[in-house]
């Protein structure tokens, strides 16, 4: 080796440049690179000088370089972004009224989806308590805000040899099982529940202790002179919180008091008017296995709680009717969303628009043939909006297959889920707006004529309908 570095000079003078700690070492080589091994046995030596077991070691140690280039390098994995935790679906509590997710809150050990339940569950503390208490507990006056331990020793004051009689008919009025909650009732009996009628009489129970009391509404209560529970009706509601209450009486020295038999009682000790015993025989006997419309459980489309909602008789012939106040365009509603909402005013306007902006010239929803259509004479195929159309069960075929785009949010449907509008656009004036099909989704249409508003006849025939600002 004649050469040596000034002789040739690399094309990097920066990268060539010898560090401290990398020194030349006189074979073309830095001793600091990494093609450069330290501890090498061979290293600056010729192949004539090496032994046998050093070009072997050379030779062993070339074919590992090979083979650990060969090999494929494990590529980094990229960082997966974060996903988003789901937020969990909140549950309530239909005894106590607790909301939280399920499984940390609510306990479901029955499905979700229970028939009278409304998606509703056990929270952890009153599964982990009986029926028994937790009816004993508002029959004695706890609060709901009562912690657990407030109410045990409430419950325990109160308990005594003498009421287990009176206990254990108050328990049995709403759950024949005192002891176990339908959800842990044996896998035989779950079996046989067919229509899951084992959770009906807790949960109307439940809703009806959260409803407002009214004159002439029929309760029950326990009657300790007779031992038993007895069923009469609300004669007075007091302002002290109490009700005054009556009944037929059923004792000779209650019979010399009158043809009724009063009493005052706290809201608490009141309990719906038919057993679980009774109510399970009336729901078998009728069709559909459940108690009258009026007198179940609802969710409310307006509210979202689920309500009983009774009015009183007097009430009904200008405030309404009882149990679930239905819309045809909103679902059903309870007394008090009913009233503040005012639904009536709503459906009124929505059956105005349907009128006069699309059940009008018998077009739109299926496809008809119309006979002397205005300024085409003969027979003329037309789409229909009229009423007999767009609500029968059965929708034409027409109305299936063909499909429509909302002109205000792009829903591509058929013909029947969604209105034809035909207001003028040039306010009464001459336009292709009344010769063209223009189609809305229900839930567009809806958000724009059901509301509260005023009609308006113009003198030259058309109909406008002026929304009340909210």
């Amino acid at each position: 080796m004649n050469f040596t570095e000034k002789d040739f000079p690399s094309l990097c003078p920066q990268a060539a440049k010898p560090s401290p700690t990398h020194l030349w070492d006189g074979y073309g080589r830095i001793s600091g690179d990494s093609s450069c091994t330290y501890g090498d046995p061979c290293a600056g030596m010729t192949k004539s000088k090496m032994t046998k077991s050093q070009k072997k070691k050379a030779k062993k140690k070339q074919r590992d370089l090979l083979k650990k280039k060969e090999q494929p390098q494990s590529e980094p994995q990229p960082q997966s972004e974060p996903q988003p935790k789901k937020e969990k679906k909140i549950f309530e509590c239909f005894m106590c009224c607790k909301k939280g997710p399920a499984g940390e809150v609510i306990k479901f050990k029955d499905r979700i989806g229970m028939r009278f339940l409304f998606g509703r569950g056990l929270c952890v503390d009153c599964s982990s308590s009986t029926p028994e208490k937790e009816i004993l507990y508002r029959y004695i006056g706890c609060d709901w805000l009562d912690s657990k331990e407030e109410k045990e020793r409430k419950l325990k004051g109160w308990m005594s040899v003498h009421k287990k009689k009176a206990i254990g008919e108050i328990v049995c009025w709403v759950n024949m099982n005192p002891t176990v909650w339908p959800c842990d009732y044996p896998e035989k009996v779950k079996d046989a529940d067919l229509f899951e009628e084992r959770w009906e009489s807790l949960a109307h129970y439940a809703v009806w202790t959260r409803e407002r009391r009214f004159e002439g509404e029929h309760v029950a209560w326990y009657s300790g002179a007779n031992g038993k529970m007895v069923v009469g009706k609300v004669n007075n509601l007091k302002e002290d919180g109490k009700l005054s209450v009556f009944r037929i009486p059923e004792t000779e020295e209650e019979k010399k008091l009158g043809n009724y038999y009063t009493k005052e009682l706290e809201e608490w000790k009141l309990f719906p008017p038919i057993s679980q015993r009774q109510a399970l025989i009336h729901m078998r006997e009728k069709p559909g296995c459940g108690r009258p419309e009026e007198e179940s459980p609802f969710e409310c489309s307006g509210c979202n709680r689920v309500r009983i909602s009774m009015r009183s008789e007097k009430d009904k012939w200008d405030k309404g009717w009882s149990g679930p106040n239905k819309s045809p365009y909103g679902g059903v509603f309870c007394k008090e969303c009913w009233d503040s909402g005012k639904i009536h005013e709503r459906d009124k306007n929505m059956h105005q628009a349907r009128i006069n902006y699309s059940d009008r010239e018998h077009r739109a929803f299926g496809s008809v043939f119309v006979d002397n259509w205005p300024g085409k004479p003969g027979r003329t195929f037309r789409t229909c909006s009229c009423y007999s159309c767009s609500c029968s069960v059965d929708p034409p075929p027409q109305s299936v297959s063909q499909t429509y785009k909302c002109e205000s949010c792009s829903f591509e449907g058929p013909g029947y889920s969604g209105f034809f509008d035909r207001r003028s656009s040039t306010g009464g004036l001459p336009s292709t707006w009344d010769e063209e099909d223009h189609w809305f989704c229900k839930e567009c249409w809806c958000r724009e004529y059901w509301v509260e508003g005023k009609w308006y006849n113009k003198p030259d025939g058309s109909v406008w309908f002026k929304p009340k600002l909210s």
